[in-house]
């Protein structure tokens, strides 16, 4: 992707949002954490050489937006950065908590920040605009309606994270799948006076408080596309059943100090995984590139 496309990206992001110096042009609100991988015994046909033995990691837990103030109740996606390993054996993975994308190329992506913008005479969106841009554009609804009927999570630690995009595993009878970040303590969400009763950055506290008593632990599974599943389209919910393979277990065992600097793109791949090919995922890597670029300038 040219640079200029990743620039109008960023753009949009910091029009929408405002430009906030020092932090990252999306996801600016986040704690920074450290864990380890430990691999599945039996991966089946699946082989990532990276994920064969125990591995170090650093991660990220966010709330979606570019405002660093934004409360810890807003209707928005939790992310996940996620680094599995060093040198050859690296694996970087930007994950949400919604299993689908809000927009499938740079053109929605901008659309749909620019019908967000905060209309100074009301003090936030244009529900009007809002609903004008889904109207002509429903591909981006599953997205919306997800976070609408998904009680926020009571910890990061509680929550699933999606890839969204659909890697290739292997290179003969490839298989295509997503991946999914399963909390082996499962999805625990909000009542809305539980909700009411938290602080607007409960999030880190009760992390912090939860890692006091223990790792927390994620089962690392690739959910398999079906023969009918769009794997171009990161807007797009896959059908169901489908088949999982396990690859290991993801444990996060502290708050770190460090890591404010570490870029979480997906394009760093290890060994046995090829990149996807939708729109969206080109955007990352020269989107990601201009937002450290400007918050390391600022």
């Amino acid at each position: 992707m040219p640079t200029s496309q990743a620039t109008t990206l960023i753009d949009a992001l910091n029009d929408t949002f405002g430009s906030h110096s020092g932090v990252r042009a999306s996801h600016a609100k986040g704690i920074n954490v450290r864990g380890s991988f430990s691999p599945a015994v039996e991966t089946g046909e699946i082989v990532v050489p990276a994920l064969q033995h125990p591995q170090p990691l650093t991660a990220r837990f966010s709330i979606g937006g570019g405002k660093p103030g934004i409360s810890d109740k807003s209707p928005t996606v939790r992310g996940m950065g996620l680094s599995i390993g060093t040198d050859k054996y690296s694996w970087r993975l930007a994950m949400i908590s919604a299993p689908v994308f809000f927009a499938n190329s740079a053109e929605q992506f901008r659309a749909f920040l620019a019908a967000r913008k905060p209309d100074p005479d009301i003090g936030g969106p244009d529900p009007e605009r809002v609903k004008a841009f889904n109207a002509n554009n429903p591909n981006t609804l599953p997205h919306q309606k997800h976070l609408a009927e998904t009680a926020p999570c009571r910890c990061y630690t509680t929550e699933r994270y999606h890839s969204g995009h659909a890697y290739r595993f292997g290179a003969k009878a490839a298989v295509f799948a997503r991946l999914l970040l399963e909390p082996v303590s499962g999805r625990h969400g909000l009542t809305q006076a539980e909700m009411d009763a938290r602080s607007d950055s409960f999030l880190a506290d009760q992390l912090e408080q939860t890692l006091g008593m223990g790792a927390a632990c994620w089962d690392l599974k690739l959910i398999h596309a079906n023969a009918q599943d769009n794997t171009q389209d990161p807007t797009e919910p896959w059908s169901s059943p489908h088949s999982e393979t396990l690859l290991g277990t993801i444990a996060i065992e502290a708050v770190s100090v460090s890591g404010d600097d570490m870029v979480y793109d997906p394009a760093v791949l290890p060994e046995g995984v090829s990149a996807p090919t939708d729109a969206v995922f080109t955007l990352r890597s020269p989107a990601y590139s201009e937002s450290y670029h400007r918050r390391a300038a600022s």
